[in-house]
């Protein structure tokens, strides 16, 4: 364990002191996917308080831990969403959506996290970017929300216009539907499907296991010969993500015929 991941442990264990003594919500800012399996390794017993990852969008990459207290009933993204619906004001994440001008050439991912971090946004404040033609959808931190909105109005050559709105009114509405997929393998292993899945090679696939940026159901997975199944989600970070939909049948040959949906 690294110093870094001793330090997010010490906030996160801080954050459910405060929950659990107050009787109130709380939680930390977004956490990348390596740093969401660190916090996963050491939940918190939920006599304590209930964590929940939740980042406004449905199957989000970047996720705030968020600690509950014994009287809301939420076990999971979707009861969350659920709980916030009802109590708004209590929800700890909102959402800045962002409309560009129509003159200028389509943004990328890039050029909105760049204008956020021209403003001096640190990264951990803002969670997944939901880009469109029109302009994007950024997760924020509640109470970075309106100084965002206020003052991000330009990316790359474009003027941009941006509001808040409330994170529950677009949780269901950015699920996005994924593009299906299909190849072949000798094994479910890991890396051999990694090395399918991105179009990489295999060293290269066994490479970024070792290295900690592939993750097999939102937890790290530094194993190349680990056995993947039907239903698995693996991230890739930087590349993208898939969800194994079906490896139960072979081809003639005798190879595995692997069925995903490939989400950018």
């Amino acid at each position: 364990m690294t110093s870094e991941d001793k330090i997010l442990i010490a906030k996160y264990e801080d954050k459910v002191r405060q929950c659990s003594e107050n009787s109130m919500i709380a939680c930390t800012a977004f956490l990348d996917m390596r740093e969401r399996s660190v916090i996963a390794a050491h939940l918190a017993p939920q006599s304590e308080a209930k964590t929940v990852f939740y980042g406004v969008f449905e199957d989000a990459e970047r996720v705030a831990a968020v600690m509950l207290p014994y009287y809301v009933e939420a076990a999971d993204f979707s009861s969350l969403r659920s709980y916030f619906s009802e109590n708004p004001e209590n929800n700890p994440l909102a959402v800045i959506e962002v409309e560009k001008d129509r003159f200028s050439k389509p943004l990328s991912h890039r050029d909105y996290l760049g204008a956020l971090m021209s403003l001096g946004i640190r990264r951990e404040i803002t969670g997944d970017i939901i880009v469109n033609e029109n302009g994007c959808k950024i997760a924020v931190l509640a109470h970075m929300a309106d100084y965002i909105a206020e003052n991000l109005c330009k990316a790359g050559r474009g003027t941009l216009k941006a509001k808040v709105i409330a994170a529950q009114n677009v949780a269901e509405t950015e699920k996005t539907t994924g593009i299906e997929d299909s190849f072949t393998v000798s094994s479910m292993r890991l890396d051999s499907v990694v090395k399918n899945a991105f179009n990489v090679s295999r060293s290269d696939a066994c490479k970024a296991i070792e290295s900690g940026v592939v993750f097999v159901n939102d937890s790290e997975c530094l194993k190349a010969d680990k056995k993947i199944c039907g239903g698995d989600k693996i991230v890739f970070r930087r590349k993208g993500r898939i969800i194994v939909e079906d490896c139960s049948s072979v081809s003639k040959k005798g190879r595995i015929i692997v069925i995903i949906k490939r989400f950018q």
